[in-house]
């Protein structure tokens, strides 16, 4: 059952896409005939099928008449779309589409898997170590965009504080622990951060270490996160290019291929803290 997170127009979003679109598919229907519907181009209604793209009040009372959803149906979709165009606290910054896209997925994830290349996961990250990590992470970022960044990053921080806080899995390479960020007392706090967490009951964290050689093709940092029984699970991917996320049977498929070989390299998660602590002691 997905924790009710306040407004959430992401998974409002998302969660019209998938039942119209279902619909769609029961009908036979194609998306030249949805564009044709709702008065856009195919590659529009496309977005909109996805879920990429939020549908208009109007868009929903139309596929209702297409459809012909019974009323009481209709007033749940309908507030649904009204949802969908509120704006929760990650949407009022500014932020790429596909990062509030991931916060508002983090806000109703029963399960998060995420494995990381080269920086702390941000879900686990202390504020000082975010502070040098957003430094580290491009050129031109004014003041005010770094201070803001970090400040997201925080505030993501809060479903791990939860009562019931999400199933949280990661795996980081051992250049994490190594390369180090901020300086000794900055790391020193980073890794006490880390060993905190592995003593919690829903958090597991595992560490790829530099003997597991090298690493399967295509194990770039991502995330899945498995939304219950209302949304499909989401594949998350982010480089320095571009950021995708899918709920795309095919690509959930080989995430989950590539994040079960990872987990079989790494260490177990009393072995990754024996390693966190040796690589703390060395600083």
């Amino acid at each position: 059952m997905i924790t009710d997170p306040g407004t959430n127009p992401t998974v409002a979003r998302r969660a019209l896409a998938v039942y119209f679109r279902r619909l769609r598919e029961q009908r036979g229907l194609n998306l030249a005939e949805l564009a044709h519907l709702l008065g856009v181009q195919q590659s529009q209604a496309s977005r909109l099928d996805t879920g990429s793209r939020g549908l208009r009040r109007v868009d929903v009372e139309r596929l209702c008449d297409w459809y012909g959803v019974g009323q009481g149906e209709r007033h749940r979709l309908l507030a649904l779309s009204d949802e969908a165009r509120r704006r929760a606290w990650w949407q009022k910054y500014d932020l790429a589409d596909s990062y509030r896209t991931l916060i508002g997925f983090e806000q109703v994830a029963e399960s998060i898997s995420e494995y990381c290349v080269g920086v702390v996961p941000g879900l686990l990250q202390t504020e000082r170590y975010a502070i040098a990590a957003v430094a580290a992470s491009g050129s031109g970022r004014t003041l005010q965009r770094a201070a803001q960044a970090v400040e997201v990053r925080m505030r993501r921080q809060v479903i791990l504080e939860r009562p019931v806080p999400p199933h949280y899995s990661v795996v980081i390479d051992e250049a994490v622990l190594a390369r180090g960020a901020g300086g000794v007392e900055v790391m020193r706090e980073q890794m006490e951060r880390l060993l905190s967490f592995c003593e919690r009951p829903r958090t597991s964290i595992q560490v790829l270490p530099f003997r597991a050689g090298i690493y399967p093709p295509g194990s770039a940092q991502f995330i899945i996160l498995e939304l219950g029984s209302q949304l499909p699970d989401v594949y998350y991917s982010e480089d320095q290019l571009d950021a995708v996320d899918s709920s795309d049977d095919k690509d959930l498929e080989e995430a989950r291929a590539l994040w079960d070989r990872l987990r079989r390299l790494a260490l177990d998660p009393a072995q990754s803290s024996e390693l966190i602590r040796r690589h703390m002691g060395q600083l």
